[in-house]
């Protein structure tokens, strides 16, 4: 069959897009972005840097992008992926990236691209051309196994010549290269037969070419730099290439706008747009609870100081946030910056970082990116005295990940963008923008295994203004940010100075920790503290013992009832805050905790699991809570006696500490160390000094360190499959969580898939495995419209109140 023109895409919107027309908008994109042969772009010098590739290095890195980018799409010239890209049937027998990759490797095409000056690094090419879709394992029996047959369709037609003449004399005259001649090329290829064969090129290429890459690259670090950037900039220009044809004005000219020299701050700006606006909107605050006014403390102050790459130690409520501004404003004194990214560990933590600070930048330039960001961001600023009211801080949803380009300060959740390092698709399409930023790290004492890993992988192998920010950190952790590369460490300078005023808040009494032998003897102590009118904060590990809790402390509650409230017998409100509510649901509950646990509250308790760790600015008189890990628990107490401004300085919060039943959700490894810690600070009265010297103290054994895990996008190779592909989680960027699903409740399906985009994650409700059910598509076929990564659930276990119930409602009280 002989095709009229070799297509790229599907038809959108009525418009071909040519093979010849995208490779054409990538080239343009990958130079717009990064730069010509004249010389980089500033994000060009930014990618250099970031990359630790010198400044020299720049004509190889342009030359060998520029032919990626060229080469990338060329095996779409076949006729499966011709048949399939015009809808009339999936033949598709090869992923075109691999079939682009055997091209290549054919020794004509290798000898032609040899000619090109300057001189190109083939195999980096080849290799960047082969995973920019992030779906090339090594292994060919797998999933994405590179040359792996896609179907029973046995053999292909590559379409080498008509218009894909066209196509390579366009390449060779932008990469300035001769003329080549494919017409030898036999027009049929078979996977395991014939005159080539794919299993045969597969084989010698993997041979001849990306083995003897994969063991240079394992020695030659600046070449596995150079890789690496050749392929994260192939896989920007490729989506920039494809995605901007939709905004309706020329590649260049809409890239210039996000990354053009114009768009900087200096010092100045920070202050005004960003630390000025914060400032006003605490005295305000302060002014309705006739506080003082804001006034900046010697720590803050001592921030401006900080280098470029730094470890800050402060306790809760010192006011880390701000310091943090103050240390981005100094980067921009030095140099004038052009984003801002606060990373978070958690959802909650973003989302607060960008309504306290990152929402007062201008309403083009803020950003809140995280996996549920669109439905946060309805409604947050409601209140019409609010000067945020009526922004709109939504980026373009067509263009993905690419409508972050435009943004300049950003609270995120950190896979959002060092998930790269495993790579995450959408965190690579947002190199472009870590690269040319300043980044602040919160709540890094938080990170699992795997993020702790990916965070020393970044620190350790790229160069971007970062500072790392917490409240405590055991000192294995510290020593591995602190001590230098050379000797295998990130290389952070260490600020934990207490200046002034927060050297006395530090050293002062601020908790009395008791341990006590079982649960009951911690009800007592909180049906005693809700009767004299304290606001109680219990904290345990898991959801269903957070229920049996509720279960003993509510009086009356009619599971019935969807918009009933929990009391005790005497009227003291209850609140119930964990993982398992609808989304919508959750964020009621946080601004209910949240709402009645101020300093000037009265009685109230508060069951919740570890999401009160750092989403939750609470001011408990009471905690109690199960043992857990150290750090962890360090974290709860945190939520006690939090307004140093409620009370006297000598005046403690009072903390009851309890062994579980059983250790879940934790291993002894995790608890490793608790019973030490205890024995150091139980029964006395302890300052934020005093927890740290007792989780510093030689007799607090840490838990054992395990080991780094890989960091994908070093350790691969010239191979690359993304993290969602994968069986196991060896290249996900948290550790798995096997216990839930995401899930609709089973009379919630139709208003789900009615409500609109970014409605719709209100709906999702994480259920545990073994109770979320299959979807029945013959019996309900609104079951086939749902998303496939979504069960649905028995809404007979689930309150508004109380999240999912393991049990049905019904047995509520009997348990």
């Amino acid at each position: 069959m002989k095709y009229e023109k070799l297509l790229a895409k599907s038809t959108r919107n009525g418009r071909e897009i040519t093979l010849l027309e995208h490779t054409q908008l990538v080239m343009d994109a990958a130079e717009a972005l990064f730069g010509t042969t004249a010389g980089p772009t500033r994000l060009g010098r930014c990618w250099l840097r970031f990359f630790k590739l010198g400044e020299d290095a720049w004509p190889a890195f342009h030359a060998n992008l520029l032919a990626a980018c060229a080469l990338h799409d060329w095996g779409k010239a076949n006729d499966g992926f011709q048949d399939e890209v015009r809808g009339k049937h999936k033949s598709r027998a090869i992923r075109h990236e691999h079939l682009s990759a055997l091209l290549i490797g054919l020794p004509q095409v290798t000898k032609w691209l040899d000619s090109a000056a300057p001189k190109l690094d083939i195999p980096v090419v080849l290799s960047a051309v082969l995973t920019h879709h992030l779906k090339a394992a090594f292994d060919p029996t797998k999933r994405y196994g590179f040359g792996a047959a896609e179907n029973a369709k046995q053999i292909f037609r590559p379409l080498l010549q008509d218009d894909f003449g066209t196509l390579h004399s366009t390449i060779a005259d932008r990469l300035k290269l001769g003329s080549i001649d494919l017409r030898d090329v036999p027009g049929t290829w078979a996977f395991d037969s014939g005159q080539p064969s794919v299993r045969g090129m597969r084989d010698r290429l993997k041979k001849q070419v990306l083995e003897p890459l994969r063991s240079s690259l394992s020695v030659d670090l600046s070449r596995r730099q150079m890789l690496v950037a050749v392929r994260a900039a192939l896989i920007a220009a490729d989506a920039a290439g494809s995605g901007l044809v939709r905004v309706g004005e020329t590649i260049p000219s809409w890239i210039l706008k996000q990354f053009g020299e114009n768009r900087l701050w200096d010092s100045q700006s920070v202050w005004k747009e960003i630390i000025q606006r914060r400032i006003d909107d605490l005295n305000s605050q302060f002014a309705k609870r006739n506080k003082p006014s804001f006034e900046w403390n010697d720590f803050q102050e001592a921030c401006d100081d900080l280098p470029a790459r730094a470890l800050l130690l402060a306790p809760c409520g010192s006011g880390k946030t701000l310091a943090a501004w103050r240390w981005i404003a100094a980067r921009a004194a030095e140099n004038p910056i052009a984003r801002v990214l606060f990373l978070y560990p958690t959802r909650a933590t973003a989302k607060e970082g960008f309504k306290d600070y990152v929402s007062w930048a201008p309403e083009a330039d803020a950003a809140l990116v995280h996996g549920t960001a669109e439905f946060d961001l309805q409604d947050m600023f409601d209140n019409e005295a609010d000067p945020r009211h009526g922004r709109s801080y939504e980026v373009e949803r067509r263009l993905f990940a690419l409508g972050f380009w435009s943004k300049r300060v950003f609270s995120a959740t950190v896979d959002q963008f060092l998930a790269f390092l495993q790579h995450g698709y959408g965190p690579t399409c947002l190199l472009p923008v870590l690269a040319d930023s300043v980044v602040v790290i919160d709540e890094v004492h938080s990170f699992d295994r795997n993020m702790f890993s990916a965070l020393k992988a970044f620190l350790c192998n790229f160069d971007v203004p970062v500072l790392c920010m917490t409240a405590t950190l055991p000192n294995d952790r510290r020593e591995q940010l602190t001590e230098a590369v050379e000797q295998g460490g990130c290389g952070l300078k260490a600020y934990d100075d207490k200046p002034g005023q927060l050297d006395l808040i530090a050293k002062s009494p601020r908790y009395h920790l008791i341990h006590v032998a079982t649960r009951d003897i911690a009800m007592d102590r909180v049906r005693e503290a809700i009767h004299s009118g304290r606001r109680v904060l219990w904290v345990v590990n898991t959801v269903a013992r957070c229920h049996e809790i509720l279960a003993t402390f509510a009086a009356g509650f009619d599971p019935k009832l969807q918009d009933a409230r929990l009391w005790t017998a005497g009227g003291v409100p209850i609140y119930c805050y964990h993982s398992r509510f609808k989304l919508s649901d959750r964020v009621d509950r946080h601004k209910d905790v949240v709402d009645n646990m101020r300093s000037s509250g009265a009685a109230s308790l508060c069951v919740t699991t570890q999401v009160c760790e750092m989403s939750l600015d609470l001011d408990a008189d009471l905690l109690v809570t199960e043992e857990c890990p150290v750090t962890s628990l360090i974290q709860r107490m945190g939520r006690c006696n939090r307004d140093r401004n409620a009370r006297p300085l000598n005046q403690s919060g009072e903390v009851i500490v309890y062994q579980p039943d059983n250790e879940a959700p934790y291993d002894a490894n995790d608890l490793k160390g608790v019973p030490e810690f205890l024995n150091l600070v139980c029964d006395r009265d302890l300052s934020q000094v005093d927890l740290e010297a007792a989780l510093n103290d030689p007799a607090t054994p840490c838990p054992g360190w395990l080991g780094d895990r890989i960091v994908m996008f070093l350790a691969s190779g010239p191979y690359a499959v993304g993290p969602q592909d994968e069986e196991d989680d060896a290249n996900t960027f948290r550790e798995g969580n096997d216990f839930n699903r995401p899930s609709i409740l089973f009379n919630e399906v139709a208003p789900y898939l009615a409500a609109k985009p970014e409605a719709q994650p209100g709906f999702v409700l994480p259920v545990p495995r073994c109770l979320a059910r299959a979807r029945d598509e013959e019996l309900y076929p609104l079951h086939k419209q749902l998303p496939s990564y979504l069960a649905v659930a028995e809404p007979g276990h689930y309150h508004a109140a109380i999240g999912f119930y393991d049990q049905p409602l019904d047995q509520w009280e009997a348990r």
